[in-house]
């Protein structure tokens, strides 16, 4: 009988032992999935920032080509930074070849001050410079890449030929979409 007692003992601390064995795994499993968990929305939101931070830097640089093209000697008046010359504007509304160097849809000037005509007017060469908006490349009226520069060009008077500067905004539409 005693043989059979410490036979009964032994089987029921070997299913105690096993039930242990399972807590033990079913606890892991538990541990582990909630750490899973907690990782995966870690990640969900740092590649949030990511997106938001890529955004970020592709408006910068859309800013930075703003301001690269209006120092770009194709554009720029006599040496002067952030001023744009209006006549070789006019001139490159006929030349295709520096969309695809400026990697561009479309150039925009308009004219902000002063305000002298009451309503858009877009220039060609029959009506420049009596006009306050320069369309190079587009139809477009408006772009979402925007920076303020000098609109200048040489101006007639009794007096002779002097440099006239008006504030302008230099829009871009650039061939990649920002913030997407």
């Amino acid at each position: 009988m005693s043989n059979k007692n410490n036979y009964n003992k032994k089987i029921r601390k070997n299913n105690k032992a096993q039930l242990k064995i399972q807590q033990m795994a079913f606890m892991l499993v538990a541990v582990f999935l909630f750490f899973s968990l907690v990782l995966l929305l870690f990640f969900r939101f740092s590649l949030n920032d990511v997106g938001k931070t890529a955004r970020e830097l592709e408006i910068q640089k859309a800013e930075a080509m703003v301001v690269k093209l209006a120092s770009s000697p194709e554009l720029i008046f006599e040496n002067r930074p952030n001023s744009i010359d209006a006549d070789k504007l006019m001139v490159l509304k006929s030349e295709r070849k520096y969309k695809e160097l400026w990697n561009v849809n479309g150039l925009i000037v308009r004219k902000i001050y002063p305000n002298t005509l009451k309503s858009e007017v877009e220039c060609k060469s029959s009506n420049y410079p009596e006009c306050n908006i320069i369309k190079v490349f587009t139809d477009k009226s408006i772009a979402p890449v925007k920076s303020y520069v000098a609109l200048c060009r040489k101006q007639n008077n009794e007096n002779g030929v002097y440099d006239k500067c008006e504030l302008a905004v230099l829009m871009l539409d650039l061939k990649e979409k920002i913030g997407e």
